[in-house]
């Protein structure tokens, strides 16, 4: 019986190009876009961005801010169509650059094409170039730096002065979210799992509308032993599914966007991992099948609620720049526990934390499989009774 209900429920998805787009090739882009969005660095950003720094003096001081401003990675212009950002130093800049500058003196201008998410990393910058100014100004009043030298060797001494990186001993873990893969491959492979809900909602309307469901009660099986006959077809497809994503998205993903490899830990821990995941999609996605009688339905619910799940988990916008409620919200999100089981999979993380999210999800599976096969049992009932 399960045979022959995967066999029919692969040949359906087979034959349409939409379901294996959903199911393959969607996740697979989100993995590749994503990871490639996510691998610019923020230095290359910052390299983009022109700034033009505006004085009524050209002096020591205003040349040397804009050194320093190019040695935290600005580009400096003299247009003000290109610059992105305007800093205008007031009439005493040179004169009161180390005696005390009045408060708010120094206007900084930033214009739109710099983004709200880099513009704290801007400023901070900005901040640092004039740091190492007021220290340039102090060195050169007394006597550290030789007035004599030129500009871009008394900028060299003041950088190995505030050049700290040998006092600390970096211990960076092996793995971290610094590596984009770490954080879009395991994201898009649970996205890719949760929308089996698709698949599910349109095969169980086709049935619904070609008589399939009516039929049921002339079979000698009861109306359980279907619904979790079918179930269980779903569930293998979506462990087929499973392991494709996995092997493009450990072994493919890094080499095309050319990102540090994935390693899995454990694999039994993550065969273990992906078959409560897959349980807990499909018992989601017979929920909202159960739910919806027609295409529309199906797209609009089914499709809705995986991508509203998956923007509040963290796959669309980084959980770290989200707002606490947001942060609070997403942590009752299966699709979150998910990802955060495949992420730890990866980077060693403390089993207790992995075993308590497939706990969650196998809780989440119970309670959404019981209320599939209720909300399944009522729809064959008011289609029997019509």
């Amino acid at each position: 019986m399960i045979f022959n209900s995967l066999k029919k429920e692969a040949l359906i998805i087979l034959s349409d190009i939409h379901s294996i787009g959903v199911l393959l090739i969607l996740p697979v882009a989100f993995m590749l876009i994503m990871t490639f969005a996510m691998s610019g660095q923020s230095q290359d950003v910052i390299g983009k961005i022109n700034i033009k720094v505006t004085s009524v003096d050209k002096n020591l001081y205003v040349d040397a801010y804009q050194e320093y401003l190019q040695q935290q990675g600005f580009k400096i212009t003299t247009e003000d169509k290109v610059a992105d950002l305007v800093i205008h130093l007031p009439d005493d800049f040179e004169e009161r650059l180390l005696t005390g500058l009045s408060a708010k003196s120094i206007s900084l201008t930033l214009k739109a094409s710099i983004s709200p998410s880099m513009q704290p990393t801007v400023i901070q910058l900005i901040y640092a170039g004039f740091s190492k100014l007021r220290l340039h100004a102090y060195m050169l009043d007394s006597g550290d730096l030789d007035d004599q030298t030129s500009l871009l060797e008394q900028i060299s001494q003041v950088e190995k002065s505030t050049d700290v990186e040998q006092y600390f001993a970096l211990n960076i873990a092996e793995k971290s979210l610094a590596s984009p893969t770490l954080y879009s491959v395991p994201s898009w492979i649970i996205f890719g799992i949760y929308f089996i809900v698709l698949p599910v909602s349109i095969t169980v309307i086709n049935e619904q509308q070609n008589g399939t469901l009516i039929r049921l009660k002339t079979f000698p099986i009861s109306t359980s032993h279907y619904f979790f006959t079918k179930v269980s077809a779903f569930c293998l497809l979506s462990t087929v599914q499973f392991i494709i994503l996995t092997l493009i998205g450990i072994f493919a993903v890094p080499l095309i966007t050319a990102q540090p490899a994935i390693t899995v830990n454990s694999w039994a821990l993550y065969t273990v991992s992906a078959l409560i995941i897959v349980i807990s999609a499909n018992a989601l996605a017979f929920t909202i099948a159960a739910l919806v009688s027609s295409y529309e339905q199906a797209i609009v619910l089914g499709g809705g609620i995986n991508i509203l799940l998956a923007a509040i988990s963290g796959f669309m916008v980084p959980m770290n720049i989200m707002p606490e409620i947001m942060a609070n919200i997403a942590s009752w999100s299966p699709l979150y526990w998910s990802a955060e089981i495949i992420r730890a999979t990866f980077m060693e993380s403390n089993t207790d934390l992995i075993f308590s999210y497939l706990t969650n999800l196998l809780l989440f599976s119970v309670i959404s499989l019981t209320i599939a096969r209720f909300l399944f049992v009522i729809k064959i009932r008011k289609l029997m009774w019509n």
